[in-house]
């Protein structure tokens, strides 16, 4: 199969795109890096021109893995303008051409979307029907329902075939921590070099190595069956709850750092979810099951950050 990868330079989408080349499909690859290397071009999705070039020059694609823009809860909210530019622009524009060329469309979105209904129950694929913006609590999820939207949308009523993937606390080696990054990328940062750190009481997530999660993502292409008219997601992630103060307890035993390096505090009271549940029955349901425990996906991080903090 050919397939058109966006964001193929990102974090998920690097290790995404070895997979899909070891799957054996023929992929390009595109995003913003001024790079030359074999099966990856430029391209802007918000420019539909470079968009229109990609496809025509390489006479379409049969799927299209959409995991280009904008990511994250605290850059939506500082750069919100910016958040739904790019990720609906792009998304519109991938469609317009996986329509000419009726290429196949996995949209990526996030958990993010399901927002305040994290508080009442254990979400589930189709919960997208009773979703709206005033259940999100941040500018990222907004921009991503909408995006669902959308690719909905198009799906419903001009013949489009996709899928939408939510990705669960996808972690793993490879990632500068930042105040934009994940909590275990921050905590393991700043236990290494002895700093403190924040941690949020009462929250609890259920964190997916990256290999599991491009193995997820590698099941859905290879399974799933499109339909004509039906727009439907996945949830991917695992079930392996920790509330986030627990996670950090690890993290320091694991670094061998004193507990004292954790500060413990309240809960923000906006843009952020508490506790994430979910189910992933229909992605197990597909033959996927969780493969990497989370503390050996921490010692993987880990011996990761002490090879590149000096």
């Amino acid at each position: 199969m050919k397939i058109l990868l966006t964001g193929a330079l990102g974090f998920i989408g690097k290790r995404l795109f070895s997979a899909l080349k070891e799957e054996g499909h023929e992929v390009l690859g595109i995003d913003l890096s001024i790079i030359d290397y074999d099966d990856y071009i430029r391209a802007d999705i918000t420019y539909f021109e470079d968009v229109w070039k990609c496809f025509k020059e390489n006479n379409g694609f049969d799927m299209v893995i959409h995991l280009a823009g904008e990511v994250g809860r605290l850059n939506g909210e500082e750069y919100p303008q910016r958040m739904i530019y790019v990720n609906e622009i792009g998304t519109l524009n991938l469609i317009k051409m996986c329509l000419e060329y009726k290429s196949k469309l996995v949209y990526f979105s996030t958990s993010e979307i399901y927002g305040n209904l994290f508080d009442e129950k254990e979400v589930k694929e189709e919960d997208f029907q009773i979703l709206s913006p005033a259940r999100v609590t941040n500018i990222y999820a907004m921009s991503k329902l909408f995006g669902e939207g959308i690719v909905n949308h198009y799906v419903k009523n001009y013949g489009l075939l996709a899928i939408g993937i939510r990705p669960f606390m996808v972690y793993g080696p490879g990632v500068i921590a930042s105040k934009y990054k994940s909590a275990i990328d921050q905590f393991v940062y700043n236990a290494l070099n002895e700093k403190e750190f924040t941690v949020h009481k009462g929250s609890e997530r259920a964190w997916c190595y990256i290999d599991d999660f491009v193995n997820g993502i590698i099941t859905i292409v290879r399974e799933h069956k499109f339909k004509e008219g039906v727009y439907e997601a996945y949830n991917v992630g695992t079930q392996e709850y920790i509330s986030t103060e627990e996670l950090a307890k690890l993290v320091l035993k694991l670094t061998g750092k004193p507990e004292k390096l954790m500060k413990v505090v309240e809960l923000p009271d906006k843009f952020i979810s508490g506790r994430k549940r979910f189910s992933n029955e229909k992605l197990r349901n597909l033959g996927w099951e969780q493969k990497v425990p989370l503390e050996e996906g921490l010692k993987k991080v880990i011996e990761w950050y002490r090879g590149v903090i000096k």
